[in-house]
């Protein structure tokens, strides 16, 4: 296929085609093996992308968008032989414009994520979508899977962190819905419908981020509890002292700190073990609450009625650092072992315990020996049920069975009103189990809406749908 044309409109840089080049490309953080793409495209502007956009369609090409390839569902490496071209969005790394007195940020779909949090944190203000690939996930792709990441309890999901957004559609033309208005209720919500979409109905090219005051006032704990129900418990007795300042709740059992403490650097602050574990953290930018004597106080009565073991707070950033760190080891422990099975479940916070009991013990049912860590954002439901092959079990023998743990893991959230899904998105990997589980109404609209904007299905095919 003659690339030249396009090359000539869109510069050198932006048209890759040689192996070599293109194979930083074609690998995911799940180390899926992508067919190889005609090429990879790499715009510089929104009008570069619409170009290439309108280009591929031409010549008949399905297209791949990508952003900083951290995804956990394979949606962002073309699969199963299509005749297709990766979008990267990697060169588009303006922040356009920040606006303290709007309290919005105005950037491209290729800026970092820990990007836009530097850049917010630097006109005193706070972006607080966060997670453990923020170093190199692309805001673009963050908005496309609809991220939840560590602070969804206080301040939601990433569609409750746009105002604006701008896109590249199907057919080429571009969509400039940059608005930085806080209430609107002039027709559909175009933007929601993007957002998660998994680059299925086009390309996000820019958006307008919703922002904050800086929360100077922020203290962390690591507390340990006897149980998820003490957890929850806890979760709930906490607001009473703290009110809705609670930005992070996360679940840690012994388990999982056993493997994280095998990676550099991680420690367990507490003088004990103990079987179940919650990073806490609030904050607040309103200087004058006394947020740590709250927070003591809250986690002192707890200690008196039983529902605590342990706690620490963290006395300097150092410490609160490190409190991260073990939660962030934890995370990275599963993904650098290639062979465990990382799931996204989330059911409905009340369910949690019964959640993780159930499954817990349906996953040993299945294989006896695994062990099982389920972890992760306990205050909005979203528990990662994280299974590692027996001791005495190889790498090679336990892939195998990954696909019926999954689903165990899976029907047990569905039991309880949970999703597959709650912040990685379907993608490729989950596609087939979701097609057979969506409610068929469901279904149905998102196949009709699919058909409306992208008539040629060149968007990401395979994906979702």
């Amino acid at each position: 296929m003659d690339l030249m044309p396009l090359e000539a409109k869109l510069g050198a840089k932006a048209v890759v085609a040689d192996s070599s080049g293109m194979d930083r490309y074609v690998r995911d953080l799940m180390d899926t093996q992508s067919s190889s793409p005609l090429a990879v495209l790499r715009p510089a502007s929104t009008e570069d992308v619409a170009t290439a956009v309108q280009w591929c369609r031409q010549q008949g090409l399905a297209i791949v968008p990508q952003g900083g390839l951290t995804g956990l569902c394979s949606a962002a490496v073309p699969m199963n032989g299509e005749a297709a071209v990766i979008l990267s969005l990697d060169r588009m790394k303006t922040i356009r414009d920040i606006d303290p007195l709007d309290n919005t940020m105005t950037v491209d779909a290729g800026v970092v994520l820990a990007d836009v949090r530097a850049a917010a944190e630097n006109a005193d203000r706070y972006f607080p979508l966060s997670h453990g690939a923020q170093g190199s996930s692309l805001i673009g792709g963050n908005l496309s899977t609809n991220c939840g990441g560590n602070n969804a309890i206080r301040y939601g999901v990433a569609r409750d962190q746009v105002l604006g957004l701008e896109a590249v559609l199907p057919d080429g033309t571009i969509w400039n819905g940059l608005r930085r208005l806080r209430k609107n209720t002039a027709g559909y919500d175009v933007k929601q419908l993007l957002i998660g979409a998994e680059g299925t109905l086009g390309v996000i090219t820019g958006a307008v981020l919703k922002l904050r005051p800086y929360p100077h006032n922020r203290v962390t704990a690591l507390v340990a509890v006897q149980s998820p129900e003490a957890a929850l418990s806890l979760l709930r007795d906490l607001e009473t002292h703290v009110g809705e300042t609670i930005s992070a709740f996360e679940l840690i059992p012994e388990v999982a700190v056993s493997f994280a403490l095998t990676m550099d650097n991680a420690r367990y602050p507490l003088d004990a073990m103990h079987d179940w574990n919650l990073l806490i953290e609030a904050e607040t930018p309103a200087r004058a609450f006394e947020l740590e004597t709250a927070l003591e106080a809250g986690l002192a009565s707890a200690m008196e009625n039983g529902l605590v073991e342990d706690a620490v707070i963290a006395r300097s950033a150092a410490q609160r650092d490190a409190f991260w760190f073990l939660r962030e080891a934890v995370a990275t422990y599963f993904v650098e072992d290639t062979s465990c099975l990382k799931s996204d479940t989330a059911v409905p916070v009340s369910r949690v315990p019964q959640f993780i009991a159930n499954t817990v013990a349906a996953l040993a049912d299945n294989l006896p020996g695994v062990r099982t860590a389920p972890f992760g954002h306990l205050g909005d439901g979203n528990i990662h049920v994280n299974v590692v092959r027996p001791a005495d079990m190889d790498a090679a023998e336990f892939i195998p069975h990954r696909e019926a743990l999954s689903r165990v893991i899976e029907v047990e959230a569905l039991k309880l009103g949970g999703t597959i899904s709650a912040e990685h998105g379907i993608g490729r990997l989950k596609r087939d189990h979701f097609l057979g589980i969506v409610d068929p109404v469901e279904r149905n609209l998102m196949n009709r809406l699919k058909a409306a904007i992208d008539r040629d299905k060149i968007m990401n095919p395979g994906v979702i749908l």
